[in-house]
Protein backbone atom coordinates (compact mmCIF):
# COMPACT_ATOMS: atom_id res chain seq x y z
CA UNK A 1 0.00 0.00 0.00
CA UNK A 2 1.28 3.86 -0.46
CA UNK A 3 1.46 6.58 1.13
CA UNK A 4 -1.83 7.72 -1.16
CA UNK A 5 -3.97 5.73 0.79
CA UNK A 6 -3.26 6.22 4.66
CA UNK A 7 -5.63 4.09 7.13
CA UNK A 8 -9.01 5.89 8.10
CA UNK A 9 -9.90 2.69 10.46
CA UNK A 10 -8.89 -0.42 11.92
CA UNK A 11 -11.02 -2.97 12.81
CA UNK A 12 -11.16 -6.62 13.62
CA UNK A 13 -13.36 -8.42 10.79
CA UNK A 14 -13.57 -8.28 7.03
CA UNK A 15 -17.35 -7.65 7.32
CA UNK A 16 -17.17 -4.95 9.70
CA UNK A 17 -14.31 -3.24 7.24
CA UNK A 18 -16.92 -4.03 3.88
CA UNK A 19 -19.74 -2.54 6.29
CA UNK A 20 -17.20 0.97 6.69
CA UNK A 21 -16.31 0.61 3.30
CA UNK A 22 -20.36 0.72 1.82
CA UNK A 23 -20.98 3.39 4.19
CA UNK A 24 -17.99 5.92 2.76
CA UNK A 25 -18.29 4.72 -0.59
CA UNK A 26 -22.18 5.93 -0.56
CA UNK A 27 -20.71 9.40 0.70
CA UNK A 28 -18.20 9.85 -1.99
CA UNK A 29 -14.55 8.69 -0.20
CA UNK A 30 -13.10 5.24 -1.80
CA UNK A 31 -11.68 3.18 -0.01
CA UNK A 32 -9.45 -0.24 -0.23
CA UNK A 33 -9.55 -3.38 2.28
CA UNK A 34 -6.33 -4.35 3.56
CA UNK A 35 -6.37 -7.70 5.20
CA UNK A 36 -3.95 -8.93 7.78
CA UNK A 37 -6.14 -12.06 9.10
CA UNK A 38 -4.33 -15.00 9.33
CA UNK A 39 -6.77 -17.49 8.32
CA UNK A 40 -5.10 -20.57 9.29
CA UNK A 41 -5.79 -20.57 13.03
CA UNK A 42 -9.01 -20.11 14.88
CA UNK A 43 -7.72 -17.21 17.23
CA UNK A 44 -6.59 -13.87 16.92
CA UNK A 45 -2.80 -13.14 16.73
CA UNK A 46 -2.56 -9.84 17.73
CA UNK A 47 -1.81 -7.59 14.80
CA UNK A 48 -2.27 -10.40 12.76
CA UNK A 49 -6.12 -9.76 13.41
CA UNK A 50 -6.25 -6.20 11.68
CA UNK A 51 -8.49 -5.51 9.14
CA UNK A 52 -7.78 -2.18 7.82
CA UNK A 53 -9.85 0.51 5.73
CA UNK A 54 -7.90 2.94 3.88
CA UNK A 55 -8.87 5.92 2.18
CA UNK A 56 -7.30 8.47 -0.69
CA UNK A 57 -4.90 11.37 1.77
CA UNK A 58 -7.35 13.90 0.18
CA UNK A 59 -10.52 12.05 2.23
CA UNK A 60 -8.75 11.45 4.84
CA UNK A 61 -10.21 13.88 7.30
CA UNK A 62 -13.46 13.74 5.66
CA UNK A 63 -13.97 9.90 6.09
CA UNK A 64 -12.81 10.18 9.90
CA UNK A 65 -15.18 13.08 10.28
CA UNK A 66 -18.17 10.63 8.57
CA UNK A 67 -16.90 7.47 10.87
CA UNK A 68 -16.73 9.66 14.02
CA UNK A 69 -20.51 10.66 13.25
CA UNK A 70 -21.84 7.41 12.38
CA UNK A 71 -20.45 6.36 16.02
CA UNK A 72 -21.97 9.50 17.35
CA UNK A 73 -25.71 8.80 15.50
CA UNK A 74 -28.49 6.51 17.78
CA UNK A 75 -28.62 2.91 16.19
CA UNK A 76 -31.25 2.52 13.61
CA UNK A 77 -34.48 0.40 14.81
CA UNK A 78 -35.61 -2.42 12.41
CA UNK A 79 -39.21 -1.57 10.96
CA UNK A 80 -41.46 -2.83 13.14
CA UNK A 81 -39.66 -2.39 16.54
CA UNK A 82 -41.09 -0.33 18.94
CA UNK A 83 -39.87 3.21 19.55
CA UNK A 84 -38.48 4.64 22.61
CA UNK A 85 -41.64 5.68 24.11
CA UNK A 86 -42.94 2.16 24.36
CA UNK A 87 -45.71 2.82 21.41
Amino acid sequence: MSKEWPIAEVVSTEMEARMIEGFLESRGVECQIESLRFHQEPVNLGRLSEVRVRVRTEDLERARALLEELRRSPPMLEEGAEGGDGK
